[in-house]
């Protein structure tokens, strides 16, 4: 397997069902499985030492974060990752992003989307734009959410995201999260560009800032 950039060419999501991605579905489906059961002591701890030897596994595969593939998979929902529900990208342009995710009992805050996974969809989407058509690298400065309506649990929502305006080094993005036509989520983030030497390490970087 090829391993992955960080330069991310934020087009709309394709069908993919390679190894890897079969294993971040595995791990997906695992984590909702759990959270929807409630097992048994013995049924407990014998899924823990399955676990546990899958993770002792991965382990003979360790390698540096430059060189790992989860959160770099660009043509799967999430970049390969599982800490979020899969985002899909359906549009991309320059300047807005559309696309729909489907959250699970997973990531539920009491029979509806918890408040803390919403940043998260939001980040997704609205960091890739802000990086997306050739612009330098920029980190997350602020995100600001404002949550309007419940979201619902096994229905699919609709992710926009828009590049408002660039001024010197700031990015403003704003991004809403919709349930058909009511208005679940709406958010407001700053995305600032890193100096040449901020952009390796983030042992590097002291402060972000517009200046």
């Amino acid at each position: 397997m090829n391993t992955p950039g960080w330069d991310d060419p934020f087009v709309p999501s394709t069908p993919i069902d390679d190894e890897f991605a079969q294993l971040i579905e595995a791990l997906r489906d695992v984590q909702e499985a759990i959270t929807r059961s409630h097992p048994t002591a013995s049924g407990a701890a014998a899924a823990a030492e399955s676990l546990r030897t899958v993770a002792a596994g991965m382990r003979d595969f360790e390698v540096g974060e430059d060189e790992q593939v989860s959160g770099k998979r660009w043509d799967l929902p999430g970049s390969g990752r599982a800490l979020g529900p899969p985002l899909y990208l359906d549009t991309v342009t320059e300047n807005t992003a559309a696309g729909r995710v489907t959250v699970g009992r997973f990531h539920s805050g009491r029979y509806a989307l918890n408040g803390g996974i919403t940043p998260l969809v939001f980040d997704e989407i609205m960091a890739r734009l802000a990086n997306s058509s050739g612009r330098p690298w920029a980190r997350t400065a602020y995100l600001n959410v404002n949550f309007r309506a419940p979201a619902p649990l096994h229905a699919e929502l609709s992710v926009t995201a828009e590049l408002v305006s660039q001024e010197g080094r700031k990015r403003l993005v704003r991004g809403a999260i919709h349930h058909g036509d009511v208005l679940v989520a709406d958010a407001e983030g700053l995305w600032v560009e890193l100096k040449p030497e901020q952009t390796q390490n983030v042992s590097n970087i002291t402060e972000v800032s517009g200046r």
